[in-house]
C-alpha cells in the first residue's frame, strides 16, 4: 500500500531498535539524587503550606521542610530507616546549607545540630504530612506541568504529524499494584493446633486487583496507583505529571481514572497531541479523549471481531467495506468461494476541531479497476443523537447516529490502527510507563509498601514523584549548562585574536 500514510507493519526482526546501552553520563548515584532533592525549589514551596499553628503539646523540634525532604529521600534510599540513616553529619550539613539557600537563614536557624529520628518522622507523617496531602498533591501537579513546559515537553509551536507524533508530544500512563506492607488479611487468626489467637497488623487500604492483561490475569494484593508522565529523549528526563489512587469499582477502575486524569491535563498542555496506553482502554475511553482532540494509541481488544460497515456503489462497481483490526478493509471474493479482508489505504488522517468536540476522519483511497475512489470515514468517536447529524442527499432524511445503529465506532475504528508501521513506531513509547513502575518497585523495601493506610501511602507516592522530578530538573539544567558552555567555547574559538 504505497499511498497509505501509516505504512505496512514490519516483522519483529525488521523493526528499528531504539534501545541503547545506558551510558556513564546517564547514570545517577544515590548521593547525586539526594543532592537533587535538596536543591529542588518545589519542596521548599510545599513546606510553606505546612505551617500550621500548634496550640497543644510540645512544639516541633524540626521545621516542616525537614519532614518533606525525608519523604522525598525515602524512595531513593528504600525505607524510612535508611533515609534517616543517610543524613550523616556531612549530609546534614549539606541539608542545612540547602535550607539556608532556598528557605532563608531564619528557617535554617531552627534546625538542630542532629537529624531527626525515625520515630519523629513517623509522628510528623501522621500528624502533619498525611492530613495535608491533598494540598501538597495539588501544588505538585500544578508545578509539574510548569516544569514540563519549561523543559520543552508538549511544545505549542512544534510541527504536528498526526500519523507519527513525537515522544515529547504524547502523554504516557499506566497503573501498578505494589504489594501490601503485610501479608495478613485478618486482624486475628487462630492456630488450629494450639488454639492460640494471634494479632496481625493489616493494611486497611489493600485489596485484590487483577493484572497482566486480558489473557493471563494474575492476582495482586495491595493498593493500585496510576501515573501520568511525559518525557523527551534521554534517561532521567521523565516528568511525572500526576498520580491517582485506583480504588476499583465501576467509577474508580483504572481506565476511568486514567481518562479523568488525561482530561484534566489536556487544557493545561495545549501542545499535547495524545496519550499512549495499554489494552485497558476500550472504545468508550478512546471516545472520551478523542472528543477532546487527543490521539489515543493503544492495542485493540482481543474480543473485537470484524464487522460489516457499509456497501458503496459507484456506477458499475461495488465495494463491501468492513471494520477489521481497527481500520476499514474491503471484502474481496476469491476464486475458491472464500473471501478475504484487505485493508483500504488511508491517504490522510484529518482532525477537525469544533467548539464542543473534535472529529477525526480517515480519507480512504479505494482501489478499483474503474479508477480509485476517495471516501471519508469518521473514526475514534461514537456519534450520539445529541451530536451534529448528517443528511442523506439521496433521501433527504437525517442519517442515524452510531448509537441508534448500535455501532460502537470508537471500538472498531482506531485513529492509528494497530496493524501498521505507525503504530509499531509510536506504541513502544508506552514502555516508559513500565520504567516508572520499575523505579517505583525498586524504591520499596522488600518490594512492599512501607506505610500503612491510604493517606500515608499517598505521602510516599508523592515523595517518589518529587524525587523523580527533582532529578529530571537537575539533569536538564546540567545538560543545558553544558550545551551553553560548548557554544560559548566555539564562538570564542572562532573570533580572531
Amino acid at each position: 500500500m504505497p499511498d497509505d500514510i501509516f505504512g505496512d507493519p514490519k516483522s519483529t526482526a525488521d523493526r528499528p531498535r531504539r534501545k541503547r546501552q545506558l551510558a556513564d553520563q546517564d547514570q545517577r548515584s544515590q548521593e547525586q539524587r539526594i543532592e537533587d532533592c535538596l536543591d529542588y525549589p518545589l519542596i521548599y514551596e510545599m513546606a510553606e503550606h505546612l505551617v500550621t499553628p500548634q496550640t497543644v503539646g510540645c512544639p516541633r523540634r524540626y521545621p516542616p521542610i525537614v519532614y518533606l525532604l525525608l519523604a522525598s529521600l525515602m524512595p531513593i534510599t528504600g525505607s524510612k530507616r535508611s533515609a534517616v540513616g543517610a543524613l550523616t553529619d556531612k549530609q546534614w550539613s549539606r541539608l542545612r546549607a540547602s535550607v539556608r539557600r532556598n528557605a532563608g537563614r531564619r528557617t535554617a536557624a531552627l534546625l538542630p545540630t542532629t537529624p531527626p529520628s525515625r520515630g519523629q518522622y513517623l509522628y510528623a507523617e501522621e500528624r502533619l504530612l498525611a492530613p495535608n496531602v491533598d494540598v501538597l498533591q495539588d501544588l505538585f501537579e500544578r508545578r509539574a506541568i510548569q516544569q514540563a513546559l519549561e523543559q520543552g515537553l508538549f511544545p505549542i509551536n512544534a510541527t504536528r504529524n498526526w500519523s507519527r507524533p513525537e515522544r515529547r508530544q504524547l502523554l504516557v500512563g499506566d497503573a501498578t499494584v505494589p504489594k501490601a506492607p503485610s501479608k495478613a488479611e485478618h486482624t486475628h487468626t487462630v492456630d488450629t493446633t494450639t488454639g492460640e489467637v494471634r494479632a496481625h497488623r493489616v493494611d486497611s487500604a489493600a485489596r485484590l486487583y487483577y493484572e497482566n492483561g486480558e489473557k493471563e490475569k494474575t492476582v495482586a494484593r495491595g493498593t493500585k496507583w496510576f501515573f501520568a508522565s511525559g518525557r523527551d529523549t534521554g534517561y532521567w528526563r521523565r516528568i511525572i505529571l500526576c498520580f491517582r489512587h485506583v480504588a476499583g469499582g465501576e467509577y474508580q477502575d483504572e481506565a476511568a481514572v486514567a481518562v479523568r486524569a488525561f482530561t484534566a491535563l489536556r487544557p493545561q498542555l495545549p501542545g499535547c497531541m495524545g496519550a499512549v496506553y495499554d489494552g485497558a482502554f476500550r472504545g468508550v475511553h478512546r471516545d472520551g479523549l478523542a472528543r477532546l482532540g487527543l490521539l489515543v494509541i493503544n492495542k485493540q481488544h482481543g474480543s473485537v471481531k470484524p464487522r460489516a460497515y457499509e456497501l458503496l456503489r459507484y456506477g458499475r462497481c461495488r465495494h463491501d467495506l468492513w471494520c477489521d483490526r481497527g481500520r476499514i478493509a474491503e471484502r474481496i471474493l476469491l476464486d475458491d468461494g472464500t473471501s478475504a479482508l484487505v485493508p483500504v489505504p488511508v491517504s490522510r488522517i484529518e482532525h477537525r476541531q469544533g467548539q464542543a468536540k473534535s472529529r477525526w476522519y480517515h480519507l480512504l483511497r479505494i482501489p478499483c479497476r474503474h479508477g480509485e475512489h476517495a471516501h471519508r470515514v469518521q473514526v475514534g468517536i461514537t456519534t450520539t443523537p445529541d451530536d451534529r447529524s448528517a443528511w442523506d442527499a439521496s433521501t433527504g432524511k437525517r442519517r442515524l447516529s452510531d448509537v441508534e445503529r448500535d455501532f460502537h465506532r470508537a471500538e472498531y475504528l482506531q485513529q492509528i490502527p494497530e496493524q501498521t508501521l505507525a503504530h509499531q513506531l509510536v506504541y513502544p513509547y508506552r514502555s516508559d510507563s513500565e520504567s516508572v513502575h520499575s523505579q517505583f518497585d525498586r524504591s520499596l523495601w522488600n518490594q512492599r509498601m512501607i506505610s500503612y493506610g491510604l493517606e500515608r501511602q499517598r505521602v510516599f507516592v508523592l515523595g517518589f514523584a518529587l524525587a523523580q522530578n527533582a532529578t529530571s530538573r537537575s539533569v536538564h539544567s546540567e545538560r543545558h549548562t553544558t550545551t551553553r558552555e560548548v557554544r560559548s567555547e566555539i564562538a570564542t574559538a572562532g573570533r580572531p585574536k
